[in-house]
């Protein structure tokens, strides 16, 4: 949320998106996934590359998925291939996923194949080349299992497509399952030239300054630790700066006495620019979450819940979930659980501090509805400051965790208070495209599209 004694946040707290906001979500995605689409170019037709190119398809997917979660339908038969296509059509949304589910399987298949010949049919992938799993193939097909499951579950609530989702569930892959560990990219991040950009971005820069000076937590989220929902110290005193009296305030109250930033550091690290700590800002050479593994279980838990993986305990996929929350908040930069922390013994205080609420204790969540909001709030916790767009998605899909809708209270939505949203949640249902498809792509660039009532196509709230 915004600190006090700053102002000029625009469409950020009003909602009032235009065509030019958030526009890197499409340049840069786009721009990554011409990359992926190089590598598959040219090592497609080669088997000894065979490994790079399912790599490749299996990113490319994770792209596109994320590009339709903002914009639904986007260019992607006819993207990708330069000069030969410069106004490509868009495709639908659900015909993407289909596609993108398709090369995870593909790239799956041709992984298994790649596994099962010799060292000169399939060249391996050496470790420096593959920042994100350093050359595991079994974590890859894990990884694209996960997504997919991901893209099918969000793709299951829309009656119409269950046609093809159905038979994906009962086909899907359960030996080689999904991630366990969190899947984390490191291609060498160093303090001084090339810092982690999630810690350049919500801790420090390369020079030691505080980059969050006008922006502090928000009561929504903070209450989820701090008593005003749950009571979870463990996770807090991590996240947080001066847990519990971190200051916070909800998004778009610029009224007097709301907090300033603190004046030792941000919010969000809990040390120095120099610090190797723990939280989700852990120092200028730690990895960037690709996708966590508590929210590969808390996939797994609902996917049990709704009946479409039939194997498998949900109640302990979501406590699973829990305990991987907690493992990727206490490592520190290097990856280490350091001695001063143990996992079971405060996920176990957690939970006995929690025990009357089924949004921790999950025998208590009798109803499907609860079970569905215990996992989906669980997921919106773990995911905090951590992958955000993901959190929001989930939100949108479901409507968790809960909100009062047209609250005022900051504890009870997440809504900005200057929002224009003609929502009842306050809330945008997404972003525009940006100008520059209407300047180069104008006869194929959708239009007439609306910011609070145009939707995702699995957004069916």
């Amino acid at each position: 949320a915004n600190a006090g004694g700053f102002g000029g946040f625009g469409a950020v707290v009003t909602y009032d998106f235009g065509t030019s906001t958030y526009a890197g979500l499409w340049s840069s995605s786009y721009d990554n996934a011409n990359d992926y689409q190089y590598i598959i170019n040219e090592t497609g037709t080669d088997k000894l590359e065979s490994f790079k190119t399912s790599m490749a398809m299996i990113m490319k997917a994770l792209v596109f998925e994320r590009l339709v979660n903002q914009f639904n339908n986007v260019p992607y038969s006819d993207a990708l291939k330069g000069i030969v296509s410069l106004q490509p059509k868009y495709d639908k949304a659900e015909d993407i996923y289909k596609a993108s589910i398709a090369d995870l399987d593909k790239a799956m298949a041709t992984i298994t194949a790649g596994q099962a010949a010799s060292a000169t049919e399939v060249k391996r992938i050496p470790e420096p080349i593959d920042p994100l799993f350093k050359g595991d193939m079994q974590r890859w097909k894990q990884f694209a299992n996960t997504i997919k499951l991901r893209m099918l579950i969000k793709m299951a609530g829309v009656t119409a497509l269950q046609s093809f989702t159905t038979p994906a569930f009962t086909s899907m892959d359960l030996t080689t399952g999904f991630i366990t560990a969190d899947a984390i990219v490191q291609p060498g991040y160093e303090k001084t030239n090339r810092p982690n950009p999630v810690y350049n971005a919500i801790g420090f820069t390369t020079t030691g300054a505080n980059t969050t000076t006008s922006r502090i937590p928000s009561k929504f989220i903070y209450s989820f630790y701090s008593g005003g929902k749950l009571s979870d110290p463990g996770r807090g005193s991590v996240i947080y700066r001066s847990f519990p009296n971190t200051p916070t305030n909800q998004l778009g109250d610029e009224t007097a006495g709301v907090p300033s930033a603190l004046s030792a550091g941000s919010s969000w690290s809990t040390g120095t620019n120099a610090n190797n700590v723990l939280g989700v800002s852990k120092g200028a050479t730690q990895g960037t979450p690709i996708m966590l593994a508590a929210e590969s279980n808390f996939l797994q838990a609902e996917a049990i819940v709704r009946g479409y993986i039939t194997t498998g305990s949900a109640a302990t996929k979501f406590n699973e979930g829990i305990t991987q929350s907690f493992t990727y908040l206490y490592k520190d930069v290097t990856g280490a659980v350091p001695a001063t922390k143990n996992v079971a013994t405060d996920v176990a205080a957690y939970q006995a501090a929690n025990a009357t609420s089924p949004l921790v204790n999950f025998t208590l969540a009798v109803s499907f509805d609860q079970k569905i909001e215990a996992i989906i709030t669980q997921k919106y916790i773990a995911l905090n400051m951590i992958n955000n767009d993901e959190a929001f998605n989930e939100y949108r899909r479901t409507e968790y965790p809960k909100i009062v809708k047209g609250s005022q209270d900051p504890v009870l939505t997440f809504a900005s208070r200057q929002s224009i949203s003609t929502r009842t949640d306050k809330l945008p249902s997404r972003v525009l495209y940006p100008q520059e498809e209407y300047n180069l792509n104008p006869a194929n660039a959708p239009t007439g599209i609306n910011k609070f009532t145009s939707l995702i196509f699995w957004d069916i709230n």
